[in-house]
């Protein structure tokens, strides 16, 4: 019962809005028919609103009830809802003030308190429209909330400036002045009050005026900075807004409002300019409805691409047919003549299909880039390559040019290798979710090519993804080489730090070890030299530590030499060096493990010194392995020259009947290392599982890196 009570409560402001809602509908539907009955009864014929205005204030007034009403239906809490209710009530309400007032001073309507009415529209009129479509919705449009507490802020200060205006108006004698809005009555102010400066109406009236129209500059500058901030949903509902928006006013400034104001005022007596206010104020709820619940029914993008598309068409058209018809009008001297006109379509029925091929690839490389030509992009970016021959710069030329042709706000490439991230470019910033694409190289993944859709909400069409897979096969085989670039700095890094690291290891064994050693046998030394006369006994004893200690000593220096290069590849070379340190690890596996050596060429040419010494350590630890790990019984290495490969090497394969390789294999630090050891030097170390049971080590080491 708590819980139900708990809903109930809950439920009921929801409830209550929707009831309210309702009322101001209903409230609208009276404000329409008082001014179709006053419509009937003539009061238009002394009004300045003509049949087509007139329409507007009923349509466009209907259409922002109704749209309003279900917005606050079923989203209670959206300011938009009440803000478009607020203006379907304004628009036929003003209308029929006007109605009345124009239509009582005629004497055709008996008009009580007609008086006071007109001092409220003319003081206060503008409120019923101009502040709820033109300042608070596109301030609030569309989630009924205003961008930061500084705009919220700012708004109220502005509508307190127009109360404080609006009321100042209030106070003037009569109302046969413009009250800024093109609204005047020949009414004497029914308060009757004093005579006010001069100064009074001319300074309320500019503030009044410059603050509405700063206001409405506000709301649209509030609009763009949404629009930019906006991602998903939100976007797509300000895109449908501001492309309405942007339409409306750039046709009724280029075709009636610029060329009314200086070259035809009648434009502004004329059906078509009170058409295009039908437009704009019915299409204006109509939006507003569609942006907030149908928006994903259409395709934004393509509407737009379309109207700058036909919309340049159109003008293109009337331009060439007005030029031709002016200049041969004037060549010729004459006017209305058929065959100039004739003369003047077969011109633009010539070049309409050109005009519109070029205006759309225009427009699409104005919104898209250069989607719709492939080769071009991918012609640019073989170019882009051409001229870069810095290697490390290679993956943001690409990016770059990426983003630039196609008009993506972010793309970046990454190189992996084993699942890892191993280097990267970008640019720009990702606005929505990205889209990754996969660089191949021989059928092995070297990258990622990872891009971002224009605005947050938008995908791909099948054309563009196309075009990015196209681009990521070309960039595939410059990424692996990118990659193999990076993979060579890394190693000649591992060696500096190899040879430093081993240098640093040398001198901690010579000075913490030899050092003291010596210095210590010196003063032995010493000590002898006395003890040989007093004392023979202890002198002998003294140099049998010596002795001993100089053995340790020698002991330290062969593994010191040992560890640079091991005295055995050049006393017996690398396959007898290895037969004869298998003979000795034979012991540790009870002699159970049998190790063939095998040679193609035996025996083995001349070796450079960095390919042996690889090649017998790689060998040594692959042995190692086997014994500890494999539980093998025959172990075979081979060593074969590849001379007829390019470039030629030593290849080393280690095959066993153990084991082999666990389910879930984790290479250690011996693998590392052998693996490591043939990077180094520009090779390769695979070990994978034999066919037949066992592992099988395969290490490739070229000739022409160690040279």
């Amino acid at each position: 019962m708590v819980s139900a009570n708990n809903s109930q409560t809950k439920s009921s402001p929801q409830a209550q809005s929707r009831w309210l809602a309702i009322g101001l509908f209903l409230v609208a539907l009276t404000s329409q028919f008082v001014l179709g009955g006053l419509t009937l009864a003539g009061c238009s014929h002394f009004s300045d609103y003509g049949p087509v205005v007139l329409a507007v204030a009923i349509a466009s007034g209907l259409a922002f009830s109704l749209v309003g009403g279900l917005i606050l239906f079923y989203r209670p809490h959206n300011r938009v809802g009440w803000l478009c209710l607020w203006t379907g009530i304004g628009l036929p309400t003003l209308a029929a003030a006007d109605f009345y007032i124009v239509c009582g001073l005629a004497g055709q309507i008996a008009a009580p308190r007609l008086a006071y009415l007109a001092w409220f529209t003319y003081s206060f009129g503008f409120i019923l429209i101009i502040v709820p479509m033109f300042i608070l919705l596109p301030m609030l449009f569309p989630n009924g909330q205003f961008l930061s507490p500084r705009w919220r802020g700012l708004t109220i200060a502005g509508l307190i400036v127009l109360a404080v205006a609006s009321a100042a108006m209030s106070l003037l004698p009569d109302f046969s002045r413009d009250n800024s809005f093109e609204g005047k009555f020949p009414v004497a102010n029914p308060f009757d009050l004093a005579a006010l400066p001069a100064w009074w109406y001319s300074v309320f009236s500019s503030i009044l005026s410059l603050t509405v129209l700063f206001f409405c500059f506000a709301g649209i500058a509030s609009m763009i900075v949404r629009l930019k901030r906006s991602v998903g949903d939100e976007r797509q509902q300000m895109k449908w807004l501001a492309y309405f928006l942007a339409t409306a006013v750039v046709v009724q400034l280029l075709f009636f409002e610029l060329p009314g104001a200086w070259f035809y005022p009648q434009l502004f007596r004329t059906i078509w300019y009170e058409l295009i206010i039908l437009v704009v104020f019915l299409g204006y709820p109509l939006i507003i409805g569609l942006a907030i619940f149908k928006y994903r029914l259409y395709a934004i993008d393509v509407v737009i691409n379309r109207t700058l598309v036909y919309g340049g068409l159109t003008l293109t058209v009337v331009l060439i047919y007005i030029v031709t018809v002016g200049l041969l009008s004037q060549l010729f001297h004459t006017s209305g003549n058929l065959i100039i006109s004739l003369i003047a379509t077969g011109l633009i029925a010539v070049a309409f299909h050109p005009i519109r091929e070029r205006l759309q690839r225009g427009v699409n490389r104005l919104m898209f880039g250069e989607r719709d030509d492939p080769y071009a992009v991918l012609s640019r970016l073989g170019k882009q390559l051409q001229t870069n021959a810095v290697p490390a710069e290679t993956l943001t030329v690409i990016v770059e040019t990426i983003a630039g042709t196609l008009k993506l706000p972010y793309a970046a490439i990454e190189l992996v290798e084993q699942d890892a991230e191993i280097g990267q470019a970008s640019v720009g910033e990702p606005v929505s979710e990205t889209i990754e694409l996969p660089l191949r190289y021989q059928n092995e993944t070297v990258g990622r090519l990872i891009v971002s859709p224009r605005a947050p909400g938008e995908t791909f069409t099948a054309k563009e993804q196309q075009l990015l897979a196209d681009i990521a096969a070309q960039t595939g085989p410059v990424a692996s080489a990118t990659r193999l670039t990076l993979a060579l700095q890394r190693s000649r890094e591992k060696l500096v730090l190899a040879r430093e690291e081993e240098r640093r290891r040398i001198r901690r064994d010579l000075h913490d070890g030899l050092g003291p050693t010596l210095a210590s046998q010196t003063l032995k030394l010493d000590t002898i030299m006395e003890l040989l006369v007093e004392d023979p006994q202890a002198a002998i004893a003294q140099v049998k530590t010596l002795k001993q200690q100089t053995q340790r000593m020698v002991a330290d220096i062969r593994r010191l030499v040992y560890e640079l290069r091991p005295p055995a590849l050049d006393e017996l070379g690398l396959l007898e060096a290895l037969r004869v340190h298998f003979a000795q690890m034979r012991g540790s596996n009870n002699g159970s493990l049998h190790i063939a050596i095998e040679a193609s060429p035996e025996p083995l040419p001349a070796l450079p010194a960095a390919i042996e010494v690889a090649a017998y350590r790689i060998t040594l630890e692959a042995i190692t392995n086997v014994i500890r790990h494999a539980q093998a019984r025959d172990c075979r290495v081979r060593f074969a020259i590849t001379e007829n490969e390019q470039p030629p090497g030593l290849t080393i394969t280690v095959i066993d009947d153990g084991l082999g390789l666990p389910a879930t294999f984790q290479s250690g630090v011996g693998l590392t290392s052998m693996r490591e050891r043939a990077e180094e030097l520009g090779g390769t170390c695979e070990v994978v599982s034999n066919g037949r049971g066992g592992t099988r080590v395969t290490a490739a080491l070229p000739f022409a890196a160690s040279r």
